[in-house]
């Protein structure tokens, strides 16, 4: 996905989370100022620009900046941003609403009884109670999703994983190049943040070609595709190559950083999984099959062929390439663990 389509990806997402302004806006206001001749219209208006500020901030701003901040500290920024967000609103609000229903100007009502009254002792009060614990709240699970990853704690309250249920997914392992050797250059700390900003510079990348992250194992990321995801727009083909266009894009950053750029090849497969919880003290929502070890294999091949993204037949069998990839067939191999033969493809950018 090149840059101007991940700004209007970017774009359109904000105006889809905005949306919900425009519904809760005038209940909000409806139920905050007591069923005063509060228009629909305004609330709609003020709803959506509570949503839409909100919004742009989440994505332009705190999935930029906030990604590496802690916990806490995250948490109570965000917090506080709500809050004045909230709060700043209704008083816009009531103040437009007093100044049009008393025929006075904006300094006027600002300046008025009334305002010190609705301040101090009136509605506002109860209302910024409320910003508070819903700001908490509403970005403590935020911050909590964020840290199981994308909606598995949605998937968790609904229950969506409880009984084992038969999913179609498609499965990329990535495994760095030579990670032992630069692991014993950089030392351990050193390898860690190493690892961790190679982590954080793909993620932006892998969500936006719609994958989840599944799992990271030591210098592995494993991420998937539910159903036919991975397919529609050749998400698992771009995200592969942006990933590696992002790294190359950050090179000197990781050469005067560390004094190495990390690479990084990679195994594709599709299939059927098993998708469940598991677990008693410590709850995870995994997936069994044999398409989760056939990507592994594959992605362990690429080592030996010299090849940065090997495909098996079952992947190669839905895309079509279109003219903006070339695939080039590596022949039959007995991968281990497997009773049959499987077809690898190497595939490459046409240009």
């Amino acid at each position: 996905m090149n840059s101007s389509v991940r700004r209007k990806e970017k774009f359109r997402t904000v105006i889809y989370l905005s949306l919900p302004g425009l519904i809760v806006g005038p209940l909000f206001t409806a139920l905050a100022f007591n069923s005063e001749p509060v228009t629909i219209l305004k609330g709609a208006i003020i709803g959506f620009m509570i949503s839409f500020v909100s919004s742009v901030f989440e994505i332009y701003v705190f999935q930029n900046n906030f990604n590496k901040l802690k916990f806490i500290t995250a948490l109570l920024i965000r917090t506080g941003f709500y809050i004045f967000i909230i709060s700043f609103s209704v008083i816009v609000v009531w103040v437009v609403h007093e100044s049009s229903l008393n025929n006075a100007s904006l300094t006027d009502t600002l300046m008025s009884s009334d305002f010190r009254h609705f301040i101090l002792r009136g509605d506002f009060k109860n209302i910024f109670i409320f910003a508070i614990s819903f700001s908490f709240l509403v970005n403590f699970f935020r911050q909590i999703n964020i840290l199981l990853g994308r909606k598995v704690l949605l998937n968790y309250v609904s229950g969506k994983y409880h009984k084992p249920r038969l999913e179609k997914r498609m499965f990329m392992f990535i495994d760095l190049t030579s990670s032992t050797a630069i692991a014993e250059k950089l030392g351990p700390v050193e390898y860690h943040k190493f690892i961790n900003k190679y982590f954080f510079d793909i993620d932006e990348v892998i969500v936006s070609n719609k994958a989840d992250v599944y799992q990271y194992v030591g210098d592995e990321v494993i991420i998937s595709w539910i159903n036919d995801r991975g397919f529609e727009n050749l998400n698992c083909l771009n995200c592969f190559f942006e990933m590696r266009k992002c790294i190359e894009h950050l090179s000197e950053s990781y050469l005067s950083t560390f004094g190495v750029v990390p690479e990084f090849k990679a195994g594709l497969h599709y299939g059927e999984v098993v998708t469940g919880e598991i677990g008693d003290s410590k709850k995870e929502i995994v997936f069994h099959g044999d398409v989760l070890n056939t990507a592994s294999r594959i992605q362990a091949q690429s080592k030996t062929l010299g090849k940065g993204l090997l495909v098996s037949d079952d992947v190669m069998n839905k895309l079509k390439l279109n003219g903006r990839y070339k695939k080039v067939s590596m022949g039959k191999f007995r991968l281990r663990g497997k009773e049959q033969d499987i077809t690898i493809y190497s595939i490459e950018p046409a240009d």
